[in-house]
């Protein structure tokens, strides 16, 4: 099932523009419209501007993997096995 969500005014593309319709399914846009009226059931919402992708990652630390996973000196703790990350 679709659901819509419906824009006064949002960034559309490189422009700003008014009444922008959106409609998603399972998570994935099906269609995006400019100058468009609300659907009766649409969710309403004043400003919209996309999303940035989270990029975050830590992928270096599979790389790191065991190379300070090691028990050192007695007198060890998170100082030395962060100098030694």
């Amino acid at each position: 099932m679709d659901h819509g969500v419906w824009f006064e005014t949002a960034l559309f593309g490189d422009a700003w523009c008014e009444s922008v319709r959106i409609t998603h399914r399972d998570g994935l846009i099906v269609s995006a419209s400019a100058d468009t009226l609300p659907q009766p059931a649409d969710e309403r919402v004043a400003i919209g501007v996309p999303g940035l992708a989270n990029v975050h990652s830590h992928a270096f630390q599979r790389g790191m993997a065991g190379l300070a996973e090691t028990a050192g000196p007695a007198d060890d703790d998170f100082w030395t096995w962060r100098e030694v990350m």
